[in-house]
């Protein structure tokens, strides 16, 4: 069982000092082990968690936006630790541009300032390290990068993307694979579902670009500098993980403050009575879940709007709507376009709980965040409207199960198991119906224990479905293997 971070305080990260001679961070003048220009972005609760993770990786980046917005120049530097059992001879990262339809070529690989032999694949590079690095010790691996950004809206949801005005910028960056039993998770994503699998890493960004570009990013802004034409902002995130960006000169900032949160809503000029809606949907989604299960831990969540052909798109302290939320007379069947903007948004506010706070195999075990996020759109629904509201989302679930006759399809395949039309019917409408089945099971108040000490017992971690029966049981006493047989993983 994972343990996140309760329990006696973890040991500090790693230091130069302890992990040998690390080069010093050539685009930040700062000290690798030095968190502290991340505490501004979390809430007074999380600011132990700056001494725990120990071994997280710790991004630094510059990207160079072209006036165009067609192409990124970028650095990058990354304090990796070994946090396996066993040493490593090579560290992996993903190039996920190559993967979506544009493309991210690497010029210069140092590791620890000299230079590295390089293995590539499809979507991915691993860097051989010499000699091979021993558990808990660290390098510092500098990547210099181009990335030509499509202009179509076509492969995974349009996610990476330069079009209509708007750069969206998902995943533009070379990113630490996940280490797991099977070694380096490399696998190709499906066009359909989520893109990555990544563990809690500290990002501070820097980011270059023309002075009318509205930015609208994971993380705060920590510094900003501006000339005739040009802007420098320097953004900080973590623990995360992703590091998001869209930019657009037609973008309008709406913000709005519920508790110690800052909410951003990046829309265009002609969406400002949608975007205050969102507004409203997002607040009351992060009192209802913070209530629910956690505090949401960022002073700062931004909403932005992309051209992206999903409905919405999660990332870590953001999230992205599409463009088509902002129009009229969009065909979204029976829904009310209001309430589907509502829906959406509280969908994808749900996420900062169940993908970046609680993590997971995004490719192997989708129904982990889905579900959990689209249950928790339930019970926001419950707690804002009555058993009513809950109601009707409930019957849309059942609706879009009865695309594929209500078959008893396992809720527990990874995405490639499913085609498109099954995806989006088992696991975001018969998922959220397991969860209910296990809340019922359970009994509320059981239930209520169980989602509270989940968000606890896997802050910054990842969880498997193994770990949630697990921890569904111990609140219960009770054999859950029937339930989960059942909806999960299909008859034996």
């Amino acid at each position: 069982m994972l343990t996140g971070c309760r329990g006696a305080a973890p040991p500090p990260p790693p230091t130069p000092a302890e992990t040998g001679n690390l080069p010093s961070p050539g685009l930040f003048q700062a000290s690798w082990s030095d968190r502290s220009i991340y505490a501004a972005g979390l809430i007074e609760s999380q600011a132990d968690v700056l001494a725990g993770l120990p071994g997280a990786s710790v991004y630094h980046l510059e990207l160079t936006l072209a006036d165009d917005l067609a192409s990124v120049q970028g650095a990058e530097e990354v304090l990796y630790t070994n946090t396996e059992a066993v040493p490593l001879d090579r560290v992996a990262f993903h190039l996920f541009p190559n993967l979506l339809g544009g493309e991210m070529a690497l010029s210069s690989v140092r590791v620890d300032g000299v230079d590295a032999e390089l293995v590539y694949g499809d979507g991915w590079v691993a860097i051989v390290v010499e000699p091979a690095l021993e558990p808990m010790a660290s390098v510092v691996i500098r990547l210099e990068f181009t990335v030509r950004v499509p202009a179509e809206i076509e492969l995974n949801y349009g996610v990476l993307a330069n079009a209509q005005g708007v750069l969206a910028y998902a995943h533009g960056y070379p990113m630490v694979a996940v280490y797991d039993s099977a070694g380096w998770d490399l696998e190709i994503p499906s066009p359909y579902g989520d893109i990555t699998y990544s563990d809690s890493s500290f990002y501070l960004v820097r980011v270059h670009a023309p002075k009318d570009l509205v930015l609208c990013t994971s993380g705060i802004e920590v510094d900003r500098h501006e000339a005739d034409v040009q802007q420098a902002v320097t953004f900080a995130a973590g623990p995360a993980r992703d590091f998001y960006l869209a930019g657009s000169q037609g973008y309008e900032v709406l913000t709005q403050t519920a508790g110690p949160v800052t909410l951003r809503v990046c829309t265009p000029g002609y969406g400002r009575e949608a975007g205050e809606r969102i507004l409203e949907v997002a607040a009351d989604a992060l009192e209802t879940f913070g209530q629910r299960y956690a505090p949401y831990p960022y002073t700062e969540l931004d909403v932005v709007t992309t051209p992206t052909y999903a409905l919405g798109i999660e990332y870590p302290g953001a999230f992205a709507l599409t463009q088509n939320l902002f129009t009229e007379a969009q065909d979204y069947g029976a829904t009310p376009e209001s309430v589907m903007l509502e829906s959406v948004t509280a969908h994808e506010a749900a996420h900062e709980w169940f993908y970046n706070l609680v993590g997971n195999d995004q490719l192997e075990d989708p129904w982990l965040d889905e579900a959990l996020a689209q249950f928790a759109t339930l019970q926001y629904y419950a707690d804002r409207y009555g058993e009513s509201g809950a109601a009707g989302l409930r019957a849309s679930f059942y609706s879009r199960w009865d695309r594929v006759e209500r078959k008893a399809i396992p809720i527990g395949m990874p995405v490639v198991g499913y085609d498109e039309r099954s995806y989006s019917a088992i696991v975001y409408r018969r998922g959220p119906l397991f969860i209910e089945a296990l809340q019922q099971e359970l009994g509320e108040e059981s239930f209520d224990a169980f989602m509270r000490e989940c968000t606890a017992a896997f802050a910054w971690e990842e969880a498997t479905p193994a770990d949630l029966q697990r921890l569904a049981e111990a609140q219960c006493g009770c054999d859950l293997t029937p339930l989960f047989q059942e909806w999960v993983y299909g008859q034996p």
